[in-house]
């Protein structure tokens, strides 16, 4: 039974570290590109069911406020293409937060299902 629980956290950990480092370096970085290369809608945030940003899209404007759960269970890549930050979580109810990603941040490989 311990063991599960090491490694769920140690999943959470690695899952944070690629969030945070993902938050520091927007996706068009040395692309020169002036937008999303996967077809993320200006001022929304997008996620993929799989890594690598495979899979359907689903676009959330960037106005959602408050906790919500993510539009796929549970999103694995994640595009911040909004005006701000925002926190992700591992858990439902926004619990376990992963990272957070800055706007033009993303993230290819994460198991997140909610977000603030």
């Amino acid at each position: 039974m311990r063991l599960q629980h090491v490694t769920a956290a140690l999943g959470s950990l690695a899952a944070a570290a690629a969030l945070a480092l993902a938050a520091t370096v927007p996706a068009h970085a040395g692309t020169g590109a002036a937008s999303d290369p996967h077809g993320c809608p200006r001022g929304s945030v997008c996620f993929w069911p799989e890594p690598a940003f495979h899979g359907a899209m689903r676009a959330v404007s960037d106005t959602q406020r408050g906790c919500a759960a993510t539009p796929v269970q549970p999103a694995q890549s994640i595009y911040n293409n909004g005006d701000r930050s925002r926190s992700f979580y591992s858990a439902p109810h926004c619990a376990v937060q992963v990272g957070a990603l800055r706007p033009g941040g993303s993230v290819q490989s994460v198991s997140v299902t909610s977000w603030q």
